[in-house]
């Protein structure tokens, strides 16, 4: 029989790394206030960036979360909607909007640093979580994993751009 992964997976794990990093990294930036300022752009517009960035990851977060709580007590593997931006959407809300989002909004480009250090540690844990699928859910799993970025949701935007593109050729072809 096979053990099934917590709920959490690598969470706990991520979670722990990354916040006592952020901390760190937040109280190198408030001990040395004016040497870690962003001073390349106004505060009112680093608050600005903050905030869309937290918009954007807030809900996409909780959609994640929600999406997976489900899948995980069905036993299913989801590979639409928000999974189908990344493989791992739940981590990326905090590498990709939140904690940059929290970086701009405290007005320190040490705090920049963190969403590096989070991504790197993530590209290492998440491994452990993968195996663990490929495991389970066997080719449907790999297929899936073939075709959708891991962390980053950016490379969404070039599949959603090749499926437009084919489906300009199969219209173009009709013609």
């Amino acid at each position: 029989m096979k053990q099934k992964m917590s709920m959490w997976g690598i969470g706990p794990i991520f979670a722990f790394l990354s916040i006592a990093y952020v901390v760190f990294t937040l109280a190198i930036s408030c001990y040395f206030s004016p040497v870690f300022k962003i001073s390349l752009l106004p505060q009112w517009l680093l608050s600005l960036f903050g905030i869309v960035l937290m918009l954007i990851g807030i809900p996409f977060f909780i959609v994640s979360a929600k999406t997976i709580m489900r899948a995980y007590n069905s036993d299913s593997l989801v590979t639409r909607g928000i999974y189908e931006c990344c493989r791992h959407p739940l981590y990326s809300a905090w590498v990709v909007f939140i904690v940059p989002g929290i970086a701009l909004l405290v007005n320190s480009w040490i705090g920049l640093t963190a969403p590096i250090f989070m991504y790197l540690l993530l590209c290492k844990l998440v491994i452990k979580e993968e195996e663990y699928l490929e495991r389970v859910f066997g080719s449907k799993y790999t297929d899936y994993k073939n075709a959708t970025p891991c962390i980053l949701p950016f490379g969404y935007l070039k599949r959603f751009y090749k499926k437009a593109d084919s489906a300009d050729a199969k219209g173009r072809a009709a013609d």
